[in-house]
């Protein structure tokens, strides 16, 4: 077919300018080099000669071709070698609808400059030689010239010493694809005075070992599919996920696993015949196509089970789309004689993080998850969480929010209990849901610490509070507190901190002319069931937030064993006292003494006190005659979205 695109006489075309004309794209055309410049002169026989006798060593390695890019960079390769002129070869298949070309391979002394090359498909690069070949189907042929109307040629010719660039074409029809192969030769006049001929059989040859190559990977890809349902067959899915471990065990990058079985299939091959139960799994298949990332890969695994391999996928990434499939699953409808026949999934879920474990053991665990789901009721997702899916639903739930900013703030008035005044707000975590209903933070933080979310959750609600910070002091309000909670998991990342800082730096900028002193209008409140064991250690986390001029709070005091130990190692300013304490205060007199007992050591130390829970006016009379400096409930301000 080349042989017949490109005739034996036929002359390259060659890209000159128009005289007396601008150096613009549009004001160059295309004309025929002589015809003894596509046949080649005398002096060039011996150079074309070798040239051909390389091509066909070749052959030998082209009889059971490996794949394209194996096939072209043995060809290019013998052409380098056997001329000294042509310094760089590059050859590029792919699709005609394709954006960019990148080279395929190279060969050549100066392949560094090969394969750094990437030209895009625009307005820009319409007269490149390599463009002008695969749209015309022809030899393009271009000398360098301070006029060439390609520019990063002429760059390109500058820096690495060639003379003239040729772009042969490929054709490749049959597969859909179209290719090009690009030479460059550093002796002015090279390819006119040794002619086309060892470029059209590298050409013809090019052709008829690609072909045979992609024959070759897609009998390769069938013997992997598996024939009714269009996926990976076990074999080939057993294969990649052994892949899959190795690219992690590499990377410490985990991925996800899926497995899903239909329920009752077997009561719809029963009741319906086989044709609607393979109906039902293409279908089935289908849906998993649609809700999964191309990057995942899908495999029949049995009869009516399905492994979805799903790299760099955290837990709740994974429960996230088990759940759209469980979903869409039970939404198929396949149409059998007039009826809808509906049916539904169960799912077990796991991912691998770096633990020790085999493929063999993953997948036990993973079947074991399974036949929870199907003892449980079926149509559920069920995974490692010792409490089921409900924790791995509000982790989706949590992801979800987290990416689509649906994760928001709430503010919380805290009052000076003399003066009524309110001195600070504590910046509350809510997740507005997909119905948009508002989630408290109790309903979800604890599916979020089992998770290991809770650091995303804190990194999130202390950028909206330094924000908000700023922004109130800048409409004119006083410099209020604000209170943000993090956990130790947050703490225990630099990278958030360090985030953290960089943000409140850039708010405490804007605001230096109203904030005067060391400290910042900034509380970072801390509980002692999430404080390391170590004081030590946890004032190591905390010191580059303190130096910053950040404050701390102990939350919840009075509710562990342990925090006169924080109060003795650590440098806190403000006391908030467990909201049952307060609570019970009113009635029980042991509650009240132990408050009046936390009041006074606080005040011998230099330390606020900021009674929780405050909820009718009775206790807030108490805490303010018992000495307690700030106060923070529903009778005093319910959090409120900003």
């Amino acid at each position: 077919m080349m042989d017949q695109l490109l005739p034996p006489c036929e002359q390259p075309i060659r890209l000159v300018p128009i005289r007396g004309e601008p150096e613009e794209a549009s004001s160059w055309r295309v004309l025929s080099l002589p015809c003894e410049h596509s046949t080649g002169s005398v002096s060039g026989a011996h150079e074309r000669e070798r040239l051909l006798v390389a091509l066909a060593g070749a052959l030998g390695g082209l009889i059971d071709p490996a794949d394209c890019a194996s096939v072209m960079q043995s060809l290019i390769e013998e052409i380098v070698t056997a001329s000294d002129q042509i310094t760089l070869a590059w050859a590029w298949i792919g699709k005609p609808e394709d954006e960019a070309i990148a080279p395929l391979c190279v060969a050549g002394q100066e392949e560094v400059f090969g394969r750094a090359m990437r030209i895009n498909r625009d307005p820009t690069t319409a007269h490149c030689p390599i463009f002008q070949a695969l749209t015309q189907h022809r030899i393009i042929y271009m000398p360098m010239s301070p006029r060439s109307p390609y520019k990063p040629w002429r760059r390109a010719a500058q820096q690495y010493g060639f003379e003239e660039v040729l772009a042969v074409p490929i054709d490749l029809d049959v597969t859909g694809q179209h290719g090009v192969v690009v030479f460059y030769a550093v002796e002015r006049g090279y390819f006119a005075r040794i002619g086309m001929q060892p470029f059209r059989a590298l050409a013809k040859l090019g052709q008829v070992a690609v072909h045979q190559a992609q024959l070759i990977t897609r009998l390769q890809i069938q013997s992997s599919i598996d024939p009714l349902c269009g996926t990976l067959n076990r074999h080939a899915t057993e294969q990649i996920l052994e892949q899959e471990f190795s690219r992690a065990r590499l990377s410490h990058d985990g991925f996800g696993l899926i497995l899903l079985d239909l329920d009752r299939f077997k009561l719809i091959n029963d009741s319906y015949g086989h044709m609607a139960g393979d109906e039902a799994l293409r279908e089935t298949v289908s849906v998993l196509r649609r809700h999964v990332r191309s990057s995942d890969h899908i495999g029949r695994w049995g009869g009516e089970e399905f492994l979805v391999i799903l790299p760099h996928q955290t837990i709740e990434q994974v429960y996230a789309t088990a759940e759209r499939l469980r979903r869409a699953i039970e939404s198929i409808c396949v149409k059998h004689e007039g009826r809808c026949i509906q049916f539904t999934a169960s799912f077990g879920i796991t991912t691998w993080s770096g633990q020790s474990c085999t493929p063999e053991r993953l997948i036990s665990r993973l079947d074991s998850f399974l036949y929870d789901a199907k003892r449980l009721g079926r149509n559920q997702v069920r995974g490692a969480d010792g409490r089921g899916s409900e924790t791995l639903s509000l982790g989706a739930q949590i992801q979800v929010a987290l990416e689509t900013q649906r994760m928001r703030v709430a503010y919380q008035p805290l009052v000076d209990l003399r003066t009524g005044a309110v001195v600070a707000q504590e910046a509350l975590a809510r997740l507005i849901t997909a119905e948009g209903t508002v989630m408290p933070a109790s309903a979800f933080i604890g599916a979020a610490h089992r998770l290991r979310m809770e650091w995303r959750i804190d990194e999130a609600v202390s950028r909206q509070a330094l924000a908000h910070c700023l922004a109130s002091t800048q409409q004119g309000v006083h410099p209020q507190r604000h209170l943000i909670n993090c956990s130790a998991d947050f703490l225990a990342r630099p990278d958030c901190i360090e985030r953290l800082l960089s943000a409140a730096e850039r708010n405490c900028a804007d605001c230096a002319d109203v904030l005067h002193g060391p400290h910042k209008p900034v509380i970072i409140e801390v509980t002692e069931r999430q404080l390391l064991g170590d004081p030590a250690k946890t004032r190591q986390l905390l010191q580059p937030l303190l130096d910053f001029g950040f404050e701390l709070a102990v939350d919840d005091f009075g509710s562990g064993y342990s925090s006169f130990l924080y109060l003795l190692d650590l440098p806190v300013r403000y006391l908030k006292i467990e909201g049952e304490l307060v609570r019970r205060s009113v009635g029980e007199s042991r509650a009240r003494t132990m408050i009046e007992a936390i009041q006074a050591m606080a005040r011998r130390l230099g330390i606020c006190t900021i009674a929780e829970g405050i909820e009718d006016q009775a206790t807030c009379d108490l805490m303010r005659d018992l000495g307690i400096d700030w106060g923070q409930g529903y009778l005093i301000g319910r959090p409120e979205i900003s």
